[in-house]
């Protein structure tokens, strides 16, 4: 069926006469539909609805600038500010409808001079920038170039053929017509009701949180490493301690396994006590509230500065490394250089204390060849500043734990460990932050 398209051509008036003649006997001779102002009055209000139910219906909407602004909506009306060309222009944006757009050349234009103001010409550079904005706009000369301009835009238009147009009540059955129509709606109704099976399928999935967990038991009579920590309103908080120093004054000496003398310096013993007492071992819990599992579960944690983050594994291996096939005694004398005595009491402010700044930078803790080695992590899922965990699944209503890393503070503030969880059954990822403030 052959389409005619209508063109609706916005302009102003009085000093683009002969070019808006020559634009719409271009569009008659392609037996296309112009329709423009002269139709209207654009200064009426009430045609104003008329204007914008007539641009609803355009297929093209075409706009031809000049040297002139032209008539702005005055104070209290709609748009006021603004010329009635640019009124119908923002409303052919708003309303999707293609722009074929024509300015005239500046070296025309200018040589024509304006009899507008200052600020009304300056309006009219403002507006054509906004047309040019993200757009193709061609330039002409005279009316003549206009119409071969206008010509070779109409006729590509028209050749995408992606415009409703119009066609001839004779070109189609409406019996044919409504049968296809009936054809049409009861597939639709057999989709719809395929997509609401798929929709109720799809509407089974994991829902994945993760949160810090305070556990009892994560500091076990051993002592292997950390403090407690409290857990308010899902926020970690956590008080460094101070070094307890008195036993170790000069340091502290012992026979390890194989009865050899082992004299540790009192600064080693400062940083390592510093190092075993002032982290917290970190046990997050990831929770599957959803109404089906997840699998592939993978989660990434990026751990802010001023938190070292140091494996778990490492820490437990260091401690036990010459527990075995030590005497009793040969055991109590490493951990004296890891711990504080039992009996010691930490809120306790006497000359056994490091002082008040109870903070080690790394790059002091790093002096200790020990913990300079507990530093550099050899497990791929715990770096230099980030934990990267995966679970083959996590069944719906279920949970699973992570306890296999060590946070150690080198400074006072509030932290945010920003966790990223995805898995095959989620299309988006959830990303959670757990807040940690040290004192």
């Amino acid at each position: 069926m052959e389409k005619k398209y209508q063109f609706f051509i916005s302009s102003t008036y009085e000093d683009l006469r002969e070019e808006r003649e020559k634009a719409i006997f271009t569009i008659l001779s392609m037996e296309q539909f112009p329709v423009g102002m002269e139709l209207f009055s654009a200064a009426d209000d009430d045609q104003w609805e008329v204007i914008s139910q007539t641009i609803d219906t355009t297929d093209y909407y075409v706009l031809i600038i000049g040297n002139r602004y032209g008539s702005i909506i005055p104070e209290g009306e709609p748009d006021a500010g603004i010329s009635y060309t640019e009124k119908e222009f923002n409303y052919a944006v708003v309303k999707h409808i293609p722009i074929l757009a024509f300015l005239m050349d500046e070296s025309i234009a200018a040589s024509k001079g304006s009899t507008e103001t200052p600020d009304v010409v300056a309006k009219l550079y403002e507006f054509k920038k906004k047309v040019k904005n993200g757009r193709f706009v061609k330039f002409f000369k005279n009316s003549d170039e206009l119409s071969t301009l206008l010509s070779q835009s109409i006729f590509k238009a028209m050749k995408r053929g992606d415009r409703p147009g119009w066609v001839r009540a004779t070109d189609f059955s409406i019996e044919e017509s409504h049968a296809r129509i009936l054809q049409l709606t009861d597939r639709v109704h057999v989709l719809e009701s395929l997509n609401a099976d798929l929709k109720l399928e799809n509407n089974r999935r994991p829902e994945l949180s993760i949160m810090y967990r305070c556990d009892p038991e994560v500091l076990s009579d051993e002592r292997i490493a950390g403090s407690k920590v409290e857990i308010e309103n899902g926020i970690v908080k956590f008080k460094v301690k101070r070094v307890y120093m008195e036993d170790a004054k000069g340091g502290i000496t012992y026979n390890d396994a194989f009865g050899h003398e082992i004299n540790v310096d009192e600064n080693d013993v400062r940083l390592l006590r510093y190092f075993f007492q002032n982290g917290f071992q970190l046990l997050f819990h990831i929770a599957n509230e959803g109404t089906t599992r997840a699998t592939g579960v993978r989660i990434h944690m990026e751990i802010p500065n001023g938190l070292l983050v140091i494996s778990m594994q490492e820490i437990w291996d260091y401690v036990r490394e010459v527990s075995i096939n030590c005497t009793e005694e040969e055991h109590k004398g490493r951990m004296d250089v890891l711990y504080a005595p039992y009996e010691y009491d930490d809120t306790d402010e006497e000359d056994g204390v490091a002082g008040d700044n109870v903070f080690i930078s790394m790059d002091e803790l790093i002096v200790n060849e020990d913990i300079s080695d507990l530093l550099d992590p050899s497990e791929l899922d715990v770096s230099a500043g980030e934990i990267n965990l995966e679970f083959d699944e996590v069944r719906h209503k279920d949970a699973q734990f992570y306890r296999g890393a060590y946070l150690l503070p080198t400074t006072h503030g509030e932290f945010e460990i920003r966790c990223t969880i995805i898995c095959n059954e989620m299309a988006d990822k959830v990303e959670q932050t757990i807040k940690v403030v040290v004192e």
